[in-house]
């Protein structure tokens, strides 16, 4: 940087592993302010630098670890880290995201972010001991699950002061959803990237720091964030004490009694062994007891401790031990029919020690399950095992066959639910809930509308958290569903209204947090639940003569950073980074037709539930549509750039490169895309 903005470490690792090089660069002022870090920064280096016809298992292929500006500060929920790279099992662009501490030990040994390119001659692991960056033989523990890897290096350097970032076995034997798990339990599951380490020869990355940061403003950002953490604290759901005594888990109750639990691969939406597998099952029976708050960890500076803790020291799941988390539960429990919590605590547990996306995993398990009752895959003769909905012992017994690639199954299921399915042909891809070829997550698109049209245009696949549409959850009143978003249905659950703007400007905030390091459970406190500055104050006069404290990014962002961010220049920031990771799938195919929900959603009714007779009406989809590319700047046809939306983000370089692909429209045109099926 030439001129140092405050709460960045100024400095990116290069390491090439085919050549064993280690540069340290200084970070790219105008990126920050361009694109800001974390998400935003590894779309850059991505969009900059890789081919879009990189082989996501090849050494072309660009791996990076990203933190925002925020991470590792002081502040509530500081511990966010990203990573990206091409995904092995989409094939488009791929990204994850973890709460985690790894990121600001990062930071304190001098780095912003890492870029990983090329691939070792043999198994290594990257450590960073502050100034000191070496390639170590990581020979020893490959093979290894991700427990004991991370075990042996942390014993080999500052013991749990080391911060480990470790792939599995399944990875390395190319399960197409590896993961990369952090500090023993925290997952960044989505897309593959533990795969794509693998690829490259990079068991673990180990890092220890003893650096300092600095924030620009240092009295503005103590007020800034003594206001965030009143508004997290007063937030009526943190009051309640939900999240931190059930954690994530307390969605399960949640979406079942909302009608959006998905239940036997979809098929249902509430599952009548939900109490079973609740977050008050796990804190009961499970979850290790300790002060202050019973089995709970979180991440850097969080308040919130969602992170249940837990172990089984009996029957034949005794030794398992972990974090547990909604998706793995509703992944192993009701999208499998199994109500029983050790099980799906143990699959779950298994899953990540394998180095496994828990919800791909649960997804595949469940879609055998139904494929096997629909007389399209026989489990018994093929594999010798009775996978039916409901069968704890079958569920648990894939999670090692997937993981080892072990039998027809197993091989089928390290492939994913839509490369899988599509080699099985006789309609199975009919039975998969993949969106750009990934599995949706715990959330029944028919009876949550506003989260059924994110998973239809998020940039890395089916996905709630490039949005998190929490507004038609939590029941705003109406009147603020309307002027916010243009209509009182955007504060409801199955209605259609405003949802395509609730949807876009949820997208514009979550790429700005995960850009900064904020984690999204923040959220709910942004400006005390209404986003729109003026409207904030006009609702507090009406209902309360006090103060409402809530978190405000732009500021937050500006006193960390010295930047002058404004409330409508931090949402432009976040339109920048989705539309750049638009112009990244562009490149490598993605249109309008990719821009769909399965046939399940918007052919078949939910046949029971608070949800009854739900879909996804096509039509209401393909206005979303239209009305979100207008919103975007893309052409309503083929979903591409028009090119005055790249111009008015200042975003040349960009319309530069796709223009010389042909990959922008001067005119946007008014006709419905078609909606065939990626």
């Amino acid at each position: 940087m030439t001129k140092k903005l405050g709460g960045y470490a100024g400095k990116l690792l290069r390491v090439d592993l085919t050549k064993e090089k280690i540069k340290v660069k200084d970070l790219q002022e105008d990126v920050c302010k361009d694109y800001i870090g974390g998400r935003g920064r590894d779309a850059k280096i991505l969009f900059d630098e890789l081919s879009p016809n990189a082989n996501p298992l090849g050494k072309e292929n660009i791996f990076c670890i990203s933190t925002g500006p925020i991470t590792g500060l002081l502040g509530p929920t500081t511990g966010r880290v990203n990573i990206a790279a091409k995904s092995p099992l989409t094939d488009i662009y791929g990204n994850s995201n973890a709460g985690t501490n790894f990121g600001p030990e990062l930071k304190y040994a001098g780095y912003d972010g890492l870029v990983i390119t090329g691939r070792a001659e043999k198994p290594v692991y990257l450590s960073i001991q502050d100034d000191t960056v070496e390639l170590k033989d990581a020979k020893r523990i490959w093979g290894e699950g991700v427990f004991e890897t991370s075990l042996s290096i942390q014993d080999k350097y500052n013991g749990y002061e080391t911060r480990v970032a470790a792939i599995g076995p399944a990875a390395e034997r190319g399960v197409l959803f590896g993961s990369v798990i952090f500090d023993l339990w925290d997952a960044a599951g989505r897309t593959g990237m533990g795969t794509v380490m693998a690829s490259k020869n990079l068991k673990a990355i180990a890092v220890s720091g003893t650096g300092e940061l600095s924030v620009a403003d240092p009295k503005k950002y103590r007020e800034v964030i003594e206001d965030g953490w009143l508004g997290l604290t007063n937030d009526p759901g943190f009051r309640m004490g939900e999240h931190q005594a059930l954690g994530t888990s307390v969605c399960v109750g949640w979406g079942n009694a909302q009608g959006w639990l998905p239940t036997r691969n979809f098929r249902e939406s509430v599952f009548e062994g939900a109490e079973k597998i609740s977050g008050e099952e796990f804190r009961d029976k499970i979850s290790i007891k300790m002060a202050p708050v019973p089995g709970g960890r979180a991440c850097m500076s969080c308040p919130n401790r969602c992170k249940r803790f837990g172990r089984i020291d009996t029957g034949k799941y005794a030794g398992t031990r972990g974090n547990i988390e909604f998706e793995g539960v509703a992944a192993f429990g009701s999208k499998c029919g199994v109500d029983d919590l050790e099980a799906v605590f143990h699959a779950f547990m298994l899953a990540n020690d394998y180095g496994m996306d828990c919800v791909s995993a649960g997804n595949m398990i469940a879609t055998f399950m139904e494929l096997n009752e629909e007389g399209i895959l026989n489990s018994k003769k093929d594999d010798k095992i009775d996978l039916k909905f409901g069968n704890a012992d079958a569920m648990v017994e894939m999670v090692h066959r997937i993981a080892n690639q072990e039998g027809k199954l197993g091989k089928l299921g390290a492939m994913g639910a839509y490369k899988a399915t599509k080699k099985i042909g006789k309609g199975a891809e009919n039975y998969t809930s993949c969106i750009k070829g990934i599995d949706t997550i715990a959330c029944d698109p028919r009876a949550a509308k506003g989260f059924g049209f994110t998973f239809a245009v998020s940039s890395r696949g089916s996905d709630h958290l490039r949005a998190h549409p929490v507004f038609e959850m939590i029941r705003l009143d109406g009147a603020v569903g309307k002027e916010l978003f243009g209509s009182e249905e955007s504060c409801t659950l199955r209605g259609y209204g405003g949802k395509a703007n609730m949807v876009f400007w949820h997208e514009n905030l979550s790429a700005v947090t995960d850009s900064m390091g904020s984690c999204r459970f923040m959220h709910a406190s942004y400006y005390a639940q209404y986003p729109v500055p003026e409207l904030r104050a006009k609702h507090r006069k009406k209902k309360s003569k006090k103060e409402v404290h809530s978190i405000k990014y732009h500021d937050w962002l500006s006193a960390a950073t010295g930047m002058k961010i404004s409330y409508d220049n931090l949402l432009r920031i976040g339109d920048r980074i989705v539309n750049l990771e638009r112009a990244i799938n562009t490149r490598m195919g993605i249109r309008r037709k990719d821009d769909i929900l399965p046939k399940r959603f918007m052919e078949q009714a939910l046949p029971s539930g608070p949800a009854k007779g739900e879909k996804f009406a096509k039509k209401e989809l393909n206005k979303m549509i239209d009305k979100y590319y207008d919103l975007r700047g893309w052409d309503n046809k083929t979903g591409l750039h028009l090119k005055q939306k790249l111009k008015d983000l200042d975003m040349k370089d960009v319309l530069s490169d796709l223009e010389k692909r042909k990959l922008v429209v001067s005119k946007s045109s008014k006709k419905k895309g078609k909606t065939k099926k990626r």
